[in-house]
């Protein structure tokens, strides 16, 4: 990430729920509003930031996935996925006959990980 990022991040962070309008980040700021505006933009674009509109009101906020205490997942947690090796996969999906909302073995492997 660069500057202006972590910049924004920081200042969402500190204005919490409430959020903060675009004129307030920049004033806050004192960077080029363009900077500013393009890193929302890819901000948003990453689900990092969401915008929040209220009436007339803009608000940006922090997603609620963003903070100092979320741990990220790597490709190492999908370890032992039945899906890597299941021979459905070509024809599995929402509204189709083979579906992971109704598979058993994602189910089970889904079961085996939260408790693991």
């Amino acid at each position: 990430m660069n500057d202006v990022a972590d910049l924004i991040l920081s200042a969402l962070r500190a204005a919490g729920d409430k959020g903060l309008l675009i004129d307030e980040l920049m004033t806050n700021l004192e960077t080029n509003a363009d900077q500013i505006e393009s890193t929302i933009a890819q901000l948003t674009s990453e689900g990092l930031i969401m915008l929040k509109q209220e009436q007339e009101d803009k608000r940006y906020t922090l997603s609620s996935q963003v903070g100092d205490d979320v741990e990220l997942g790597s490709l190492s947690d999908l370890d032992g996925c039945p899906c890597f090796h299941c021979l459905k996969i070509g024809k599995c999906g929402v509204r189709q006959p083979d579906s992971p909302i109704v598979c058993r073995e994602l189910e089970d492997w889904m079961l085996s990980t939260e408790s693991g």
